[in-house]
Order: C-alpha cells, then sequence, then structure tokens
C-alpha cells in the first residue's frame, strides 16, 4: 500500500466520510490508483515521477462525489415514502427524518438507521438482523414479527415501540430508559436490560433467560416479569 497515495484520496473524501456509496468509490479508485502506480515503476520510472503521473489520471472527481452526495440526501428526503417490499440490506439512513414510514415486508438487514427519527414508522415482518439503531428516535415504532439478532439500539429513544412476536435474543438494551415499551410474545434469549430504567414496560412473553441485572422498575412491570419467572434478584423497585 502507498501511504502517500493514500493521504492524497483521505484528503479529497474527507467531507464524505458519512457516505457508504462515497467510501465505496474511494476504494475502487485506490485499487485503480495503486495498480497504475506499480504498473509505471514497472516500467522503470522513479518512486516520484510515477506517483505524479498517477496523481494526475485521476481528473476531476469532485464532481462524482458531489453527485453521490447529492442522490444520497435526496434518498433521504424520499425516505417517508412507503419503503415496503424492498430490497435494501446495507443501506446508508443515518440522520435521516421519517415520521410515519413504511418498512413493512422488507429486507434492511445491515442497514444503518444511527441517529434518524422513525417516530410512529412501521417495521412489520422485515429482516433487521445487524442493523443500527444507535441513538435513533422509534417512538411510538412499530416493531413486529421481525428478526433484530444482532441489532444495535445504543442511546436509542424507545418510548412507546412496540417489539410485538420479534426475534430479539441477545439484542442488548444496557443502560437503556423503556417507557411503555411492549415485547410480548417476543424471543428474549440472553436479551439483556443491565442497569436499565423499566417503566410500565410490558413483558408478557418469556423473559427466564432475559438478563435484568442492576435494572430499576415500577412497581407494575417488577409484577409482570415476576409472573413470568424472570430473574429478578439485583433489581430495584421504585
Amino acid at each position: 500500500m502507498n501511504e502517500k497515495l493514500k493521504k492524497y484520496l483521505d484528503g479529497i473524501f474527507a467531507p464524505y466520510d458519512d457516505l457508504k456509496a462515497v467510501q465505496e468509490l474511494k476504494e475502487e479508485l485506490f485499487n485503480d490508483l495503486q495498480e497504475k502506480l506499480n504498473d509505471l515503476k514497472n516500467e522503470g520510472y522513479d518512486e516520484d515521477t510515477a506517483y505524479n503521473t498517477t496523481i494526475n489520471s485521476i481528473g476531476e472527481v469532485s464532481e462524482i462525489i458531489e453527485s453521490i452526495h447529492t442522490k444520497t440526501c435526496e434518498l433521504q428526503q424520499m425516505v417517508g415514502m412507503d419503503f415496503s417490499k424492498s430490497n435494501l440490506p446495507n443501506s446508508d439512513f443515518k440522520a435521516v427524518k421519517v415520521l410515519d414510514g413504511k418498512f413493512n415486508y422488507s429486507n434492511l438487514q445491515g442497514s444503518d438507521f444511527s441517529h434518524s427519527d422513525l417516530s410512529n414508522s412501521s417495521f412489520k415482518c422485515s429482516n433487521l438482523n445487524h442493523v443500527k439503531f444507535d441513538g435513533t428516535n422509534l417512538t411510538d415504532a412499530k416493531i413486529e414479527k421481525s428478526s433484530l439478532k444482532g441489532a444495535s439500539f445504543k442511546n436509542s429513544e424507545l418510548k412507546g415501540t412496540i417489539f410485538k412476536y420479534s426475534d430479539l435474543s441477545g439484542v442488548c438494551f444496557d443502560h437503556q430508559t423503556l417507557h411503555g415499551t411492549n415485547f410480548d410474545y417476543s424471543g428474549l434469549k440472553g436479551t439483556t436490560f443491565r442497569h436499565a430504567v423499566l417503566r410500565n414496560v410490558s413483558f408478557k412473553t418469556d423473559v427466564k433467560k432475559a438478563i435484568f441485572d442492576g435494572a430499576t422498575m415500577d412497581k407494575l412491570t417488577y409484577a409482570l416479569l415476576k409472573g413470568y419467572r424472570a430473574k429478578l434478584d439485583n433489581v430495584t423497585v421504585i
């Protein structure tokens, strides 16, 4: 790897580091330029001449980058439309605002919704495995009959969020504040709620293998969990 070439491209693409499509272009361009640089050196050019010739061959890439950036912004503004029955794995939806959005029956595996506003949006029967909802507002969102293995909810807003009939096995809700959240009939094997704050949270499901160590909860939530035989040895009831 030519570090000088890498630093040059890093400088060009720095303003767009958060866009996956632009990063893919950067990686492809670097590989092409690295190959060209090696070819020139093999032809007998010295290091500086080969490097300068390679750089000069790039041309104007800013227009291509800006085009990708514009299209991404347009997509983000259109997300409020109905995206049901779509195949959108590994999509970049960071920081979008999608009120009442519909992502039902869709494949969104590996997509990134970090720091987005998805209030009252619907995800029914969708593949949400390894999706990032970090810092996302999911107030009153309906995530039903969906698979969420490996999904991330760090610092997300989950007030009134519905997770009915979904697979949340192994998902981490540690240190979260959950108010009116609904986990009825969902798979919670190995799901963790360590040091979470739970208020009026519904758990009408098997919670015996969920982890509530250090959690704080109201009496209603505690009574429901106790009735479903959750392990509650180290929780605080308020």
